[in-house]
Formats: structure tokens, sequence, C-alpha cells
């Protein structure tokens, strides 16, 4: 069956790589998904870049804010949160009680827009905005992201919209989420993994807009997986098919 309506399919990691990018736009021709969001500082841009201008059936293209891997596309001065080698440090970056001075602010939210702007400056068109390792969900990101979406009138990914367990995250989740809708912004309604919307919403003709994730890849023999999760792909190409 073709995706429901009611439901956002996104693929991450677009220009990743390679690999990545072959397999979004398989998964775009095979109907497995319907939106993707692209990396701008990774190996694999540039060869994106051409695969959306050559294949019009990659749409809604959002960006896939990268603090997490690779390096800066902007001057970014605040060296503390980057390696020797220039490249973004997670474990400095990725801390969810780090609170930003202005200075550290006004770079991270630099970076953002500068990420942003190297995929528009390219003639694209963009709908919305996520973050890879969904740090624009950190306390001392998620106004930032709020404020760039704003900026470049594009729609922002929710957190994840389900109680995992820890009552603290969910409400602070919550709040987020309350402040980005109140916005105006928000890509979707929900948020949830392939796996909680096939084992527990499972939202066929459901009022409220649902986003899922993917991450495509091939494996060194050319079969479609996921490459956080591979049984995530088998479940989902094996819902669209058998429902």
């Amino acid at each position: 069956m073709p995706i429901p309506a009611n439901l956002i399919a996104n693929a991450d990691d677009l220009g990743l790589n390679s690999s990545v990018n072959a397999a979004i736009l398989l998964c775009f021709e095979q109907g497995y998904i319907n939106s993707a969001s692209l990396m701008t500082n990774t190996p694999g841009f540039d060869e994106a870049i051409d695969l959306i201008s050559k294949n019009k059936i990659i749409t809604n293209i959002g960006i896939h804010v990268n603090l997490g891997s690779e390096g800066p596309v902007s001057a970014f001065k605040k060296t503390d949160y980057l390696t020797t080698n220039g490249n973004w440090d997670r474990l400095k970056v990725d801390k969810k009680l780090t609170i930003l001075d202005r200075d550290t602010k006004s770079a991270f939210f630099n970076e953002i827009c500068a990420q942003i702007e190297k995929a528009l400056t390219q003639k694209i068109t963009v709908t919305h905005l996520d973050s890879h390792f969904h740090l624009h969900t950190l306390p001392c990101f998620y106004s930032l992201f709020i404020a760039a979406a704003k900026k470049y009138n594009l729609k922002l990914r929710l957190a994840q919209t389900y109680n995992e367990g820890n009552y603290v995250k969910f409400m602070f989740r919550k709040y987020a989420n309350n402040k980005l809708r109140a916005s105006g912004i928000n890509y979707s309604d929900r948020f949830e993994t392939v796996e909680r919307y096939l084992n527990t919403t499972n939202g066929i003709g459901h009022p409220e807009k649902i986003e899922v994730m993917l991450h495509p890849s091939l494996t060194p023999t050319g079969e479609l997986t996921d490459h956080y999760h591979p049984q995530t792909m088998v479940d989902w190409i094996n819902f669209l098919k058998t429902n």
C-alpha cells in the first residue's frame, strides 16, 4: 500500500555518503519514504545535490543540521566544542545540562544558519529542519532551532512525543514541543520511531500528522537496510507491502 496520507516517512542522513544517497533514492522510487533530510557538512553532499537535481521524485527535502560529526561550515570559533582536527566533539556538544553564554549561542545559531544556507545556495527547495542525533531537542539548542526555522520559514521536527520511561525527559520534551507548536512551525503533530508507530500507534486514518524516521543505506551486497537499526527497514517494508 502507499504511505498512509497522515504519515511523513522521513529518511535522515541524505548526503552522508554514496551508499546512503543511493538507498534514499531507491526508497523514494519504491514509495517507502515521502520526505528526506539533507546533511550539508558531509562527504556525500555534492552527490546528493546532483541526485536531487536529476530526480524530481526526491521531494520534501529538509536540512539535517549536523553538530555532532564532521566539522562546521561556518567560521565557528568556539573551539571547546571541536576536536583537535576541527570536527565536532559530540561528547562536548551533546550534553543535556549545558548552559550557553550569549556568544556561544550566537556561534551555534550562525552555524545552524550556515548549514541551511549551504543547501539554499544550491537552488533546492527546502521545507523542514531537524538534526543529527536529535541535538535540536536539547535544552540549550531547541530555542535556536525554533529561531532558525522561523528565519527561513521552515517546519521543525518535534521531539519524541511519548514517554520512554523517563518522566523528566518526557516533561521537558512536552514543554519544548508546546513552544514549537505555539510558533506554528511543527512539521508534524507527533514524532515517533517506526517501532513505536507499528507496535502502538498504527495510525492509519488517524487525524494527526505523524512523522517517523528511517536511515536508509545499502549493505556491501547492495541490499536495502537501515544503518542504525537494520530490522527497522525490514519491518517498515513489510508493513507497506502487507497492509
